[in-house]
């Protein structure tokens, strides 16, 4: 089980652990965003700190229907205390964690600021 909390702006956050392509650990606070149906957002001052590569352009639909274009590149989290592959979307925004990392568990959230975070794997509930 892995918890977050739920901060003043009643945003889920979750700290993650990232390992560069560099092999530095780097802990970041990201908000769990429903609407984001990838895996990742990091800011490219992290993506650059950790010496990730660039590995190609995708198009993404925002939430308001607009469409932008993000660099992306691959990564490796701790994630429920294990190792995992993610890919991560590169963009000058709050780290995001999207629908694709928490395929396969599931998110409880006391909606209230300070409220609990809890994301339990599916297969072991």
């Amino acid at each position: 089980m892995m918890l977050g909390y739920v901060n003043t702006n009643r945003e889920a956050i979750l700290q993650i652990a990232i390992v560069g392509d560099n092999k530095k650990l780097q802990s970041v606070r990201a908000i769990i965003d429903t609407g984001f149906t990838g895996d990742l957002t990091l800011p490219r001052t992290v993506v650059d700190e950790l010496g990730f590569t660039l590995r190609g352009i995708q198009r993404v639909t925002l939430a308001d229907g607009n469409s932008q274009y993000f660099e992306i590149c691959v990564g490796t989290v701790i994630w429920n205390g294990q190792t995992r592959q993610v890919e991560i979307n590169v963009a000058d925004t709050n780290s995001l964690v999207g629908m694709g990392l928490l395929e396969g568990y599931h998110l409880g959230v006391e909606g209230k600021p300070n409220g609990q975070v809890k994301i339990m794997s599916l297969s072991s509930s």
